[in-house]
């Protein structure tokens, strides 16, 4: 399903400044989910390997700007434009793109929003690993040193536990691209972050994201 329209339902008080924060993490969500949830998203199946190809993490390299590797895989009919926005109190955004994709992020977070909490929980305990690997690394002055295998090991399983509280359904896939616990379950921080900024304006009544296209 490409190039039709999605109805971003509107609300409550907005200025510039959340239009522009706005625009810019739904769009990373919505680039995230396009080349990497290829179990969810026809068109992700067309993009992983050539992303994850282009952009090698492992290297050192800044999680932040594989979401313009994302930008530049993103058909040009799927690209998001705004067709139409109306802004008053109900008020909506019509945006023309993937449908396929915005309907697959509407339910991201109705999962993520269902158990925000353990979802935190969860990103701290992988955040907590990686950092003090950063550490190790730092001390040692060894950028190639690995996780253990016992950490290795509890890595997997959080980062497989904050894939189900992001629904995301291609970690299996991810780490068959990736071939490393700590590429997948850095990229999946990054999402968590982006989903939970958009959250955010779920949560204040600003916007709501019908799952099922309707509204």
């Amino acid at each position: 399903m490409s190039n039709q329209t999605y109805r971003i339902l509107l609300d409550g008080k907005w200025s510039l400044e959340d239009l522009m924060n706005f625009s810019r993490i739904y769009f990373q969500n919505y680039s995230f989910l396009y080349c990497l949830e290829s179990d969810a998203v026809p068109v992700a199946n067309d993009h992983v390997e050539n992303v994850l190809r282009q952009y090698e993490l492992r290297h050192g390299l800044s999680y932040v700007n594989i979401y313009d590797v994302f930008r530049s895989n993103i058909a040009k009919d799927d690209f998001p434009q705004i067709k139409s926005i109306h802004y008053a109190s109900p008020g909506w955004l019509d945006l023309a793109l993937n449908v396929d994709v915005a309907l697959q992020f509407a339910k991201v977070l109705g999962i993520y929003l269902g158990a925000p909490l353990a979802v935190a929980q969860t990103y701290k305990k992988l955040y907590a690993i990686f950092s003090d690997l950063a550490e190790k690394r730092k001390k040692l002055k060894l950028s190639t040193l690995k996780l253990d295998k016992a950490q290795a090991v509890e890595a997997q399983k959080l980062s497989n536990e904050l894939a189900k509280g992001l629904g995301f359904q291609s970690i299996q896939k991810l780490d068959e691209h990736t071939k490393d616990t700590e590429e997948s379950s850095k990229l999946l921080m990054a999402h968590y972050r982006r989903v939970k900024k958009i959250a955010k304006f779920v949560e204040s009544g600003k916007a709501s994201f019908p799952a099922d296209g309707e509204s």
